[in-house]
């Protein structure tokens, strides 16, 4: 088909000479047509494949200026004879009275004198009407809960506020609009919402809206070319349709467009076609864009809350996976006790401890505290436990298995994150501990006399630099003393006022506490809820405690 533009007298000049000289009348009736085409579009008129909307609107414009139906079908057939003429000569590939009946009747007098009744008031009263319609509808948006009920909902008050009867809207799935109940469809133009259906498109489950091949201002809107309401578009579903249609042949269609996206389409219609003013597309055309604001902003949330639910799934399952990297219950130990707490700040936690048989009936136990928290922290634990057991089982040294460590973690990591730990290997046999601090809070002992003590500072923190010098200390618990181990997120929680809880209040709180491990564990972990009443946990929390019986 050729492209080449005309203006109006170049483009009625080629025509005029395919007429004999008896047909000059034809000839008029087309200058009108090109004239009324070039005003309303505001540009030079070229005929197109997809002229049936606009021949459609023309013939509801002669009928509203009082012309009459003879005179309404000539210029309908001078019409026919242009396009024709139009498609011999290549300027289109198929006529638009090829497929639709533009010469039947369009209007009958008395419904364009109904329609301009409706719409008779004054135009600041009309913009007041307008307003305050496009205000309930936001209204109505902004409540609804979800996609289909917004949709749902404004279809309704589409119809009871234009005074028309049926309605109905399709989402383009290609775009994304991707709604509770619209998955599946049989039609990537899904049947979202509709209202006021005649039988014939309410029968079969709505078969004949729902299902492929495309419509007419489906058509128009994949090929790009339906961008505003468009006042007359004769519904290519309704000949295919069963039952009853109670007269419906023609629809106003309004584009779902967001952001340059089409989404999807509504249209409107009556049982009898009217036409609708120039007030009645705005309105359309206004409600069409919150719609598709709505539809936008629906498919973005349910975008983020796929995400979400994603995320939360992945973040159960890296909890399911941190926790079953903890003990599963703690090992028993004859003469000692032995308890532990673990609360994580996020769904996963940085923090771990770990208790772990050793050669010659020695325990290796560890508690250690990663720089971050959440999922990247719980990847970052789950390396540093698996890297501390494989050295602590090959050396008796618990400072030389964390220098290992170090140097593992600096080798195969470039996060950035690091981590304080504290080592140690149990020989139950005398009670005694080997260990040693990297980073970390110095665990605290309370002796039986009462009396609480803090174990020597130690090294650097693991996974920042090279050659973290580490020594191995000694520690010997009597029967009645306890080690009590723990991470920092237990003494920098602060309460309502910002005070801290402290490693002074932590010392007073183990000092009265019971004897047995289980029970210093409870007691600890109920001044310290005392203590943060009404705040949020900010930190990981991990108590360790083995008591000597």
């Amino acid at each position: 088909m050729s492209s080449e533009l005309y203006d109006t007298n170049q483009l009625i000049n080629r025509f005029a000479p395919s007429l004999d000289p008896a047909e000059l009348r034809i000839v008029e009736d087309v200058r009108a047509y090109v004239e009324w085409q070039s005003d309303r579009l505001g540009d030079e008129f070229l005929p197109r494949d997809s002229d049936d909307v606009h021949l459609r609107a023309y013939g509801v414009h002669l009928r509203s200026a009082g012309v009459g139906r003879a005179s309404l079908r000539e210029r309908l057939a001078s019409l026919k004879r242009f396009y024709a003429w139009a498609l011999a000569d290549g300027l289109i590939s198929e006529s638009p009275f090829a497929e639709y009946k533009l010469d039947q009747p369009v209007l009958r007098r008395d419904q364009i004198r109904r329609r301009k009744e409706t719409q008779g008031a004054d135009p600041q009263t009309r913009e007041i009407t307008r307003l305050r319609a496009l205000n309930k509808l936001a209204d109505h948006l902004n409540r609804s809960a979800d996609l289909q009920s917004a949709l749902n909902g404004a279809l309704e008050i589409l119809v009871e506020l234009m005074g028309l009867r049926t309605a109905w809207g399709f989402l383009w799935t290609e775009a994304g609009t991707l709604a509770q109940g619209i998955a599946g469809a049989p039609h990537d133009f899904a049947l979202a919402a509709c209202c006021g259906l005649p039988p014939g498109l309410e029968s079969e489950n709505r078969r004949h809206l729902r299902e492929p091949p495309d419509c007419y201002c489906q058509h128009l809107m994949r090929e790009s070319r339906l961008v505003r309401a468009a006042n007359v578009v004769e519904c290519s579903r309704l000949p295919r349709a069963s039952g009853d249609t109670q007269g419906l042949q023609f629809h106003a269609t309004v584009p779902l467009i967001s952001q340059g996206r089409p989404l999807g389409i509504i249209n409107v219609a009556t049982e009898n076609w009217e036409f609708l003013t120039a007030t009645d597309l705005q309105l359309l055309s206004a409600v069409g864009a919150q719609v598709a604001t709505a539809v936008e902003r629906a498919r973005l949330y349910d975008l983020a809350e796929d995400q979400r639910a994603r995320l939360e799934r992945e973040l159960e399952m890296a909890r399911e996976m941190q926790a079953s990297l903890l003990p599963a219950e703690l090992p028993e130990i004859a003469g000692f006790s032995l308890a532990a707490a673990w609360r994580s700040a996020r769904e996963v936690a940085g923090d771990f401890y770990d208790i772990f048989l050793l050669p010659d009936e020695r325990w290796g136990i560890v508690v250690a505290d990663v720089s971050d928290k959440g999922a990247a922290a719980a990847l970052y634990m789950a390396m540093v436990r698996s890297l501390i057991r494989t050295q602590a089982e090959r050396t008796p040294s618990p400072a030389a298995a964390l220098a290992l460590v170090n140097r593992a973690l600096l080798a195969q990591s470039s996060s950035g994150m690091f981590v304080t730990a504290f080592s140690a290997i149990l020989d139950p046999t005398d009670g005694t501990f080997s260990f040693t601090v990297a980073g970390h809070d110095p665990p605290l002992v309370r002796r039986a006399s009462g009396m609480v003590e803090r174990l020597p500072t130690g090294g650097l923190l693991l996974g920042l630099f090279d050659n973290v010098r580490l020594t191995d200390e000694m520690l010997r618990l009597e029967p009645g003393d306890a080690l009590v181990i723990y991470t920092d997120g237990l003494t920098e929680a602060t309460n309502l006022r910002g005070d801290e809880y402290g490693r002074a209040r932590l010392g007073d709180a183990i000092s009265t506490a019971p004897a047995p491990a289980p029970a210093l564990v409870h007691h600890l972990l109920a001044d310290h809820a005392a203590h943060t009443r009404n705040t949020d946990q900010g930190d990981d929390i991990t108590l360790f405690i083995v008591a000597r019986e």
